[in-house]
């Protein structure tokens, strides 16, 4: 590992002070748990490391007078995994804390890491491979081992993103607050994501001394009903192969309103707006729920060896959908 410099951060200014100083060199750390093995792998090599599991005030939940949660950034995984409040009102969002890595992983790792980690792509993470992202010619994985790799979003760059709170949050209407140099930034977390056609060397619209505080969840949908499903090859220590994440309103027999979200699938958390217009209003069948999710895979772009992703999504998402 390149030596690098170290400061706690008592504060969030005093963090937004020193990443803002080093620019491109510095950054943040909570959990450690993905920042620490990218730099023992040379692929993030900073000046300075700015600790934020010391800054006072960054771990918590707490309920808003509206009904919703603010959750702090330095929470760890596990603390959302036990809240009892959570559990309750928003079981897909503690189903996919449950699901993340190990309970080892889930002590450590925080909220904000989850969302911020970087690709898992193994030809990013291999600095003796070529890759786009590290300012490469060409991304080895289309003509290698994409076996786990985008079928959606990918423009050149086709890794998936690898966060499991990410599509829970999307689905359930969630906002992050970004502190930085020019103050605070309040933005839906399905924005915060960027694709590579957007900035094929971020993962996330962060800039040098910004760093992601809070994400706010509003209430659940009234009468709603909330669905998380992974799958992965071991059950602990994987990340997803595929994922989805629904929250689901139906009135009678008809979708009043539905947020579907897809994980693993693309370089960023894939929000189903196309199946999402289409059930909106309609009867929840299963004729209906098919053709909106046809409607949505038919942008699929699956290469030489991740097809099975295409009808793995679909079975997923009818179930997510269904109730099945």
């Amino acid at each position: 590992m390149k030596s690098f410099s170290y400061v706690a951060a008592g504060s969030v200014g005093q963090a937004v002070g020193a990443l803002q100083r080093a620019g491109d060199q510095g950054v943040p750390v909570g959990g450690g748990t993905d920042l620490v093995g990218l730099m023992k792998n040379r692929v993030v090599t900073p000046e300075l490391v700015v600790d934020l599991k010391t800054v006072d005030r960054l771990a918590y939940i707490e309920e808003t007078p509206e009904g919703g949660l603010r959750i702090g950034a330095a929470t760890t995984v596990a603390d959302v995994q036990y809240h009892a409040g959570i559990r309750e009102r928003y079981p897909l969002l503690h189903e996919a804390a449950s699901r993340v890595a190990s309970q080892q992983i889930r002590n450590q790792g925080t909220v904000g890491g989850n969302l911020c980690q970087r690709p898992r792509c193994w030809y990013y993470r291999n600095t003796l491979t070529p890759c786009l992202r590290r300012d490469g010619t060409y991304c080895s994985a289309v003509l290698g081992d994409n076996r786990y790799h985008a079928i959606l979003g990918g423009a050149g760059c086709f890794i998936v993103h690898p966060s499991d709170l990410a599509p829970a949050l999307i689905a359930l209407d969630a906002e992050v607050i970004i502190e930085g140099p020019e103050g605070t930034k309040r933005m839906p977390l399905e924005k915060f994501f960027v694709l590579p056609r957007q900035d094929l060397h971020r993962e996330n619209v962060l800039k040098p001394g910004e760093i992601l505080t809070e994400v706010r969840v509003p209430p659940p949908m009234a009468g709603g009903r909330q669905a998380w499903l992974k799958l992965r090859t071991r059950e602990v220590w994987d990340f997803a192969i595929l994922s989805v994440a629904c929250q689901l309103q139906v009135v009678g027999t008809a979708v009043r309103d539905i947020r579907l979200v897809l994980g693993a699938v693309a370089p960023a958390p894939w929000r189903c707006h196309t199946a999402e217009g289409l059930l909106r209003g309609a009867q929840l069948t299963p004729d209906a729920v098919d053709a909106a999710i046809r409607a949505e895979l038919a942008r699929a772009r699956p290469m030489t060896h991740n097809a099975y992703k295409v009808e793995l999504a679909a079975e997923l998402m009818r179930r997510a959908i269904l109730g099945d």
